[in-house]
């Protein structure tokens, strides 16, 4: 399990504010938090730029049907009904002129693949 955090609200509109690119592979898990993100506002007031999939088939960390809301008022009966709300949700993001985030569905997983080692941590000395 892995410990999650709110995006904090925006403030203003001061564009000299830092840009968030957000990662999302939650590995099944999309269908409960982007819409979330959604309609918290944070997609759309406080990302830029998104990349991530929807796994939506059957057996792919997913099991139909799913409730996608806590008190399992909406439920998705098949892969067919995960693959429209995927659509339906990045059409919403696509067709809202206010909001500022874009996304890509292409999920680079290359860095598995990387032969090069991860920087060390610099050790700074205070001695002059």
């Amino acid at each position: 399990e892995v410990e999650g955090r709110r995006l904090p609200k925006q403030h203003s509109n001061n564009v000299s504010e830092p840009k968030v690119i957000m990662k999302l592979d939650v590995e099944g898990l999309e269908f409960k938090v982007f819409p979330d993100l959604l309609t918290t506002g944070a997609l759309c007031n406080n990302i830029y730029f998104l990349m991530g999939e929807f796994h939506y088939a059957a057996g792919n960390h997913n099991h139909y049907p799913m409730n996608v809301t806590a008190d399992g008022k909406h439920v998705l009966k098949d892969r067919k009904e995960g693959r429209k709300m995927a659509r339906d949700m990045l059409h919403l993001i696509d067709v809202t002129d206010t909001c500022m985030m874009r996304y890509s569905l292409a999920d680079d997983e290359s860095y598995h693949k990387d032969p090069h080692d991860l920087p060390s941590p610099m050790i700074v000395s205070n001695t002059q």
